[in-house]
């Protein structure tokens, strides 16, 4: 932030300011003759202050010199520190019209605790305003607009699917099926157990590679997904991660810090599975580290779909770059579009309903994380009876239009995509009835673990059955979900001679 003055042009860092006042409150506080006291709000604040400072500090900031300090020429005039002591904080509360309410943090907690005492002290006109509505307002009169409104697809996603779909598994395909095994990954892991293991030294650890990479539909700029097994947790299922899962990751996170071969990205904490982001500065590849086994597991399953029937992976591959172009990837994840190929895949026959692998395998002994069963029967398709086709371009294309014509006109208000039961017009109003008995008993114990079907889209995970992996989607984004996979089963539909003419821009 920078201030002008008369002849000369003053330098402050805006969080300069702010970490004034902090420290003011800080010594404040720290100079009372009462002993500190520690809630768990101020803990998380505090706890996510040295995160993002550690972040911003990652960032390798420039540092920025004085005149005095600085070759001739360079260098900025800074705001003098003693010039900080001048600028006081004043509170005003914006539920009652800006009212200010004192200038110390005791004055502000009291008008809060008295619940906004005279909110129009100065008896000033309220103007009505047509616009000034509350948060659920706005976003109510934004989905009834919504409603009326087609969102077009973007650029990039149009260009893609008029071009030529040779060329996406051209350029797609090679790289995604050869970053499943690299000698990479061999480095990361060894790499990942020295730097580990003298901090849990008496307990064994084991690193686990998961994700898009190791299925065969990541690209060069995918992460490498690891669970890193630190005392066999294996079987261990945690709904949330619980207070031990987060400080052993804490504790992890110092030996990321003070290592030369990795860089720390980021550590997201509060996430259902928290993860530290982080990257193997010798191969260059980010990783996602979590101490969950159930990714690996589904990357088990998926692993065993995309060999039996190869089809599923040449569409996987093409929806994950199409939800890339589409931008729809922080709501809809690779892995939850992954499961929507399944499904409709499992509703044409073609792949089977993963209870029925797990019922085969009832026989011999389940291997089990908390409630759900992880493994399966690998059988061949002939066993299942089911058919494997040949993924030519005309097969490929044929199934991606439907898959998207299907999608485009599905019942997300009364129905979910089920990979699990792997049937048509699965009730979301009935499918906890539907499920096996671990689920209602883990739920019987566990009623905040149910899955969340009260959401705009549910697609349940088919392993870890209380599971929806697209809860986080919204009204608007399944709606803009909806248009763009309308216009992309009408795009497929073109003969490919011409695409470019009829939708030239």
């Amino acid at each position: 932030m920078a201030e002008m003055m008369p002849n000369k042009l003053l330098y402050m860092n805006p969080l300069t300011m702010e970490a004034h006042f902090f420290l003011q409150t800080l010594n404040s506080v720290n100079q009372t003759t009462n002993p500190p006291q520690l809630d768990p709000h101020l803990a998380n604040l505090l706890e996510r202050i040295m995160v993002g400072i550690e972040s911003y500090l990652d960032r390798n900031p420039t540092y920025v010199l004085p005149q005095e300090m600085a070759a001739p020429g360079e260098g900025v005039a800074f705001v003098q520190p003693q010039e900080l002591q001048t600028i006081k904080r004043t509170f005003s509360c914006s539920s009652c019209s800006n009212r200010i309410v004192g200038t110390t943090i005791a004055k502000a907690v009291a008008h809060l605790s008295e619940q906004h005492p005279k909110p129009n002290p100065n008896n000033q006109p309220v103007q009505p305003h047509p616009t000034h509505q509350t948060k659920q307002e706005k976003k109510q009169a934004q989905v009834k607009a919504r409603q009326h409104i087609t969102v077009r697809l973007p650029k990039k996603a149009r260009a893609m699917i008029v071009g030529e779909i040779t060329n996406v598994f051209k350029d797609k395909y090679p790289i995604a099926d050869k970053l499943k095994v690299i000698p990479e990954y061999d480095v990361i892991e060894q790499d990942l157990c020295k730097l580990l293991s003298p901090g849990f030294p008496k307990q064994p650890l084991r690193v686990y590679k998961f994700g898009s990479r190791i299925t065969g539909i990541g690209n060069r700029s995918s992460d490498l997904d690891l669970f890193v097994d630190i005392g066999n947790t294996f079987h261990t299922f945690e709904h949330r991660a619980s207070n031990a899962t987060v400080a052993k990751l804490r504790a992890m996170r110092k030996f990321f810090c003070d290592s030369e071969d990795w860089r720390l990205i980021n550590f997201i904490e509060q996430a259902r599975v928290p993860i530290i982001k982080t990257c193997h500065l010798p191969t260059g590849i980010e990783c996602d580290i979590c101490l969950n086994s159930m990714g690996f597991c589904n990357t088990n399953l998926l692993k065993y779909i995309f060999e039996s029937q190869p089809l599923t992976q040449y569409m996987c591959i093409y929806v994950k770059n199409w939800l890339e172009r589409c931008k729809l990837t922080e709501q809809i994840s690779t892995y939850s579009i992954t499961l929507m190929v399944i499904y409709f895949l499992q509703l044409q026959a073609l792949l089977p309903p993963i209870a029925m692998l797990q019922i085969e395998d009832a026989a011999n002994q389940a291997v089990l994380v908390g409630p759900w069963v992880v493994n399966f029967a690998q059988k061949s398709f002939s066993e299942l009876g089911l058919q494997q086709l040949k993924a030519t371009v005309p097969v490929i294309k044929g199934f991606l239009r439907n898959f998207f014509a299907y999608f485009a006109k599905f019942d997300y208000e009364h129905f979910l995509v089920c990979p699990y039961i792997g049937q048509a017009n699965v009730e979301i109003a009935k499918i906890e009835r539907m499920l096996h008995a671990r689920y209602s008993a883990y739920v019987s114990d566990n009623p905040e673990c149910s899955i969340q079907l009260k959401k705009p889209m549910v697609v349940q995970d088919p392993i870890q059955l209380n599971h929806n992996v697209t809860k986080a989607v919204t009204k608007y984004g399944l709606q803009t979900f909806v248009d763009y996979c309308q216009q992309t089963a009408e795009l497929l539909e073109e003969p490919s001679t011409n695409w470019r003419q009829r939708y030239a821009f």
